[in-house]
């Protein structure tokens, strides 16, 4: 009886000493778990700022859209045909341009963006050429809308260069003087226009920008006068610059 109760007790120590061991190797994992996380701990953690690389590149994520306005600043070279039926005339004149151009766009995929806009333009030009007398100055107002699209090529974390092109539709009135006399003609006109730009961004919410486009303009005007139908067909190209704001936001904010 004493032998086996030898036994049970040399048993339950055992046992015992064998619950401490893991015990202290489960310790042990512990401590080398927290060591671990405090390897990995976050900018917060650690008492750092978080990177804001990926909220500033938010701004160009698909499924957002983007709200804007740009002024831009025009300089043109224009040369014109004018068929009177019996005679034509070739000439020219160079101008500058003062223009809005209020936008509004969706990401349809991360950094590709595809909207409507509008480009309302003031301008006067020159005569340049000697196939009429006098020097005749003109002056227009025009208004177009269109689709345009941009990609962009995001670096820094805050920047990006994009790449935009532009197509307008829209008609124009045009007040036409030699000096003694002035005549109003509505013109209906398309434009293209691509071009590099430059944008910095805020937040990712907010984005200053400067793009530089060439532009290429085709009007058509008829317009009836003393001597009967005149028909003007004018090209235009067209240096463009143009600094704007824009605002990027989501659905889900």
């Amino acid at each position: 009886m004493k032998s086996a109760t030898s036994k049970f007790s040399s048993l339950a120590i055992a046992i015992l000493l064998a619950q401490g061991g893991l015990s202290a190797q489960d310790d042990g994992y512990q401590k080398a778990g927290n060591n671990n996380n405090n390897n990995y701990a976050t900018p917060a953690d650690q008492g750092q700022a978080p990177n804001n690389e990926e909220d500033d590149e938010d701004a160009l994520r698909g499924g957002n859209f983007v709200i804007g306005s740009g002024v831009g600043y025009v300089n043109s070279v224009t040369t014109i045909q004018i068929d009177n039926g019996s005679t034509v005339q070739k000439g020219g004149n160079t101008g500058y341009q003062l223009h809005l151009t209020p936008t509004i766009g969706y990401f349809v995929a991360r950094n590709f963006v595809l909207g409507l806009g509008m480009d309302y333009l003031v301008s006067s030009s020159k005569d340049n050429s000697d196939n009429t007398a006098g020097s005749p100055s003109t002056s227009d107002t025009k208004l177009l809308f269109g689709p345009y699209a941009r990609l962009y090529f995001p670096f820094a974390g805050d920047q990006a260069l994009f790449l935009g092109g532009v197509y307008g539709y829209g008609k124009s009135e045009t007040e036409i003087s030699d000096g003694t006399d002035s005549q109003l003609a509505k013109t209906q006109l398309m434009t293209f226009g691509i071009g590099p730009g430059y944008s910095i961004f805020s937040h990712g919410r907010v984005s200053l920008e400067t793009q530089v486009k060439y532009n290429y303009g085709i009007s058509r005007n008829d317009l009836r006068v003393d001597t009967g139908n005149q028909t003007t067909r004018t090209k235009t190209q067209a240096w463009d610059f143009v600094v704007g704001l824009h605002f990027y936001f989501s659905r889900n904010r």
